[in-house]
């Protein structure tokens, strides 16, 4: 019953009938803030539904601009409100007997008899750097910090969606995960420029890597950021091409051991003389496709290991793999509190 995005859903190449099994080991749903689509599927009367933590969600905007997510289901007599349901003014409207819910969830108008007492569920929902948030919390506790802040320039111009087994925790730890990145990936080398950092809900590294770019050697200083447990951006300086890159790797949980994964991107290159701003801004987002092309063709790799893997809670780390512990260490904050530690 989603709608609004074009998904790939990855286990139709990789049918597995291990990733349907969800083993004891598997991650609950983690707190904090997680990708649920970007602000440009959301047209002023928009109401899409999106898997989100193991259950529908309607997301959808009002005619003055405001987003709004909510439980799925009329409080009145069940109907879904992502099928069928309509925005008027600031009021989402239920499908079935035309019941009228305010921004704040009230019921606020029916077309007979007087408004009951009914209030819909909403979420907390932002929208931060073109993307839409949702927040959730395995106790339906409020957000308990905001996301942060980012140059416009990092708001990324495309995107592109993945359905498969997995968590996303798995696609974060990938980014200090060293050794698969030289074997799996075949980066020449991986250098720490900044060591691990955690910051509450923030965690940072410094990379510079060397690689093969289309049979050129291309060394690249990366600045990595995760948000929780649910992005990472990457943020790309290319010396050699006068260019900076920003990559988004989105993962949202959307059923037991289950996510969809989001790359998105944006390039921005020095101006180039001579060149119109019109076109200026159409070439870079000419690369800004090609980047984010390239990343998903990049993880390709990754995505059949993700989509089969199990996660193992105390792994046998050799001093050649990377911060992973320590990743995993910051990472436990997310989750309740019987989520024993990672050595």
């Amino acid at each position: 019953m989603e709608s609004g995005v074009a998904v790939r859903n990855y286990k139709s190449m990789y049918p597995a009938d291990s990733a349907d099994q969800h083993s004891p080991a598997a991650l609950p749903y983690p707190s904090g803030w997680f990708c649920v689509g970007f602000s440009k599927e959301w047209r002023p009367g928009d109401v899409r539904t999106r898997r989100f933590m193991g259950t529908d969600t309607v997301v959808y905007r009002t005619l003055s601009g405001a987003l709004r997510a909510s439980q799925p289901y009329c409080p009145h007599l069940g109907a879904h409100l992502g099928a069928g349901g309509t925005v008027e003014g600031e009021l989402l409207v239920c499908p079935f007997h035309r019941f009228a819910f305010a921004p704040d969830g009230a019921c606020a108008r029916t077309p007979y008899g007087k408004p009951p007492k009914l209030s819909l569920g909403l979420l907390p929902v932002c929208e931060k750097q073109g993307i839409v948030w949702l927040w959730h919390s395995p106790d339906g506790t409020p957000p308990a910090w905001r996301l942060p802040d980012f140059p416009a320039s990092s708001t990324p111009s495309t995107f592109r969606a993945i359905d498969l087994a997995g968590q996303p925790q798995d696609v974060l730890e990938n980014v200090v995960d060293y050794g698969h990145l030289r074997e799996l990936h075949g980066l020449r080398f991986v250098d720490v420029v900044s060591e691990p950092k955690g910051d509450g809900p923030f965690y940072s590294i410094g990379l510079r890597i060397g690689r093969d770019l289309l049979r050129f050697p291309m060394d690249q200083e990366v600045t990595c950021r995760f948000v929780g447990v649910g992005a990472a951006v990457l943020t790309i300086e290319l010396a050699q091409l006068r260019t900076r890159a920003t990559a988004w790797v989105l993962a949202t949980p959307v059923a037991p051991a289950r996510m969809r994964f989001w790359s998105a991107a944006r390039v921005a290159t020095d101006r180039v003389p001579r060149l119109p701003m019109p076109l200026q801004r159409a070439f870079e987002r000419a690369l800004s496709v090609g980047m984010n092309w390239w990343t998903v063709h990049d993880i390709e790799v990754d995505l059949p290991i993700w989509h089969h893997k199990k996660y193992v809670r105390h792994p046998g780390l050799n001093d050649g793999d990377g911060p992973i512990g320590h990743f995993r260490h910051w990472a436990r904050q997310f989750y309740p509190q019987e989520i024993p530690a990672t050595s």
